[in-house]
């Protein structure tokens, strides 16, 4: 069996990329070509034109030398030459020109690269009235091409955004979910406002559907009704999922498999259900920060609120576990500049660390603008349904819990972990964490200090260390 051989022809004139390293390529202009040798002139990438370095003496067939590509192309199957710095360079000047193009296609494969701010509108519907070969490279063009392919094959269609962290998969998953609500409200194209309560979606055109047809209105009611708890879902998810990082003021914190169900009509489909499923939350961040990082967002959201009633109820105050004469209620003031008022209560920026689980990272930058967010997310748990006063009872108990300290006690078992029952500082924030958890204190400790084993039909309990308590 023969193995075909490939002979690279090398042309003076042509632009080639020449390895420099293990990562890095350089752009040069190859002069006077001889059978082994020829010139390498660098070029300036943006413009082409020759830098005032001198020519290098390259040996043709030693050097790692591929063709560069004139153009850039929306979609990189088109490119004349297939190589690694050819696509990158693709990829970066069209994220790096005047208008951003941030997309770019493989085929059916959409490379997105984080613009790292907001971009302009782009209309729904050339997606849903043209071919997409004619559409640019965007997240709608995949959302409506696995809209086509469910309504013309009848099978599950499935979009995996996946990424590095700060790569822009949050971001992405929300435009596709937008997108595909509202595709299936388009029997009859017209662009509307954005829908539901929080109008947190405005930068987005929205398609929506007039027909007189009492069946496609109630249909139409269903879409709208889901649409709209699928995108209020995302400030609930954001809260109490995303952190921020040293890579991503916005980290997604886990793994998000969304389903969307559609039912067939005479016409078209039409949104019918829909589900969110989490998994591999990091667990490990709201007991142990990595430093310069922040815990998960909703707890800097809740402290920030503003609300000095909510703030009270939840004990989420200065020296709350002082005597109950000595604690209580305060208002909320930020203003650190503000000599003139004789007011003892401390900023919030103070007293937010003195919450263990929040200050050991160094960090509680009001990155996410929680304020802001901390309105939305009570506007998306009202809009889904979910009870907000359990709920942020259930976080500020959590904080609480992060101030109980232990010491070290030796038993038959070994050092574990204990609370000094006559110690108000030990005591005091398990107390108010149990109030607020809805729990006896004590029942509470003893989950804290024991941890159930199982050993095949056997079932015991041993207790946590002061590490592990």
């Amino acid at each position: 069996m023969s193995t075909a051989v490939t002979t690279t022809t090398f042309v003076a004139g042509d632009l080639y990329w020449k390895k420099a390293g293990d990562t890095e390529w350089v752009l040069g202009r190859l002069t006077d070509v001889e059978e082994d040798t020829a010139s390498f002139e660098l070029v300036d990438e943006a413009t082409g034109d020759a830098l005032p370095n001198e020519a290098e003496c390259v040996h043709l067939n030693s050097e790692t030398l591929v063709p560069a590509n004139p153009l850039t192309y929306p979609d990189m199957t088109s490119l004349r030459h297939m190589n690694e710095p050819s696509l990158v360079k693709n990829i970066y000047d069209r994220w790096s020109n005047a208008d951003c193009q941030p997309y770019t296609r493989v085929s059916n494969i959409l490379i997105a690269v984080n613009p790292l701010r907001r971009l302009g509108t782009v209309e729904k519907l050339p997606f849903v009235q043209q071919s997409l070969d004619k559409c640019p490279p965007h997240p709608y063009h995949i959302a409506e091409n696995a809209y086509r392919q469910m309504r013309s094959v009848k099978q599950n269609q499935s979009i995996v955004i996946s990424g590095e962290s700060g790569s822009g998969k949050t971001e992405t998953s929300k435009i596709i979910l937008n997108y595909l609500t509202d595709r299936s409200l388009t029997s009859r194209h017209e662009l509307d406002t954005p829908r539901g309560p929080s109008n947190q979606y405005d930068e987005m055109s929205r398609i929506s559907m007039t027909n007189t047809n009492t069946t496609a209105n109630n249909n139409q009611d269903v879409d709208h009704a889901l649409g709209d708890r699928l995108m209020e879902s995302i400030p609930i998810l954001e809260s109490f999922g995303n952190a921020k990082t040293h890579r991503n003021h916005n980290s997604s914190r886990f793994g998000k498999y969304m389903r969307l169900q559609f039912t067939k009509t005479p016409t078209d489909l039409h949104l019918s259900g829909a589900s969110i499923d989490t998994y591999l939350l990091e667990t490990s961040r709201l007991v142990q920060t990595p430093p310069g990082e922040r815990n998960f967002h909703v707890f800097y959201e809740l402290l920030r609120s503003g609300d000095a009633n909510l703030l009270n109820d939840l004990k989420l105050v200065p020296n709350p576990y002082a005597a109950t004469s000595a604690a209580s209620s305060f208002s909320i003031n930020n203003n650190n500049n503000d000599k003139d008022k004789d007011d003892d209560t401390p900023p919030i920026e103070h007293w937010i660390n003195e919450y263990q689980y929040l200050s050991r990272s160094g960090c509680s930058s009001d990155i996410s603008h929680d304020t802001a967010n901390f309105n939305k997310l009570v506007d998306a748990l009202e809009y889904v349904g979910i009870n907000s006063d359990e709920l942020f009872r259930v976080v500020s108990g959590l904080l609480h819990l992060g101030n109980v300290t232990f010491e070290e006690e030796d038993t038959i078992e070994g050092t574990t972990a204990t609370v000094n029952q006559n110690d108000p500082a030990q005591t005091g924030p398990l107390e108010v964490a149990a109030d607020l958890l809805g729990m006896d204190p004590d029942t509470l400790l003893d989950a804290i200090l024991k941890k159930k084993i199982s050993r095949m039909a056997n079932e015991g309990t041993t207790f946590h260390d002061p590490q592990g308590g």
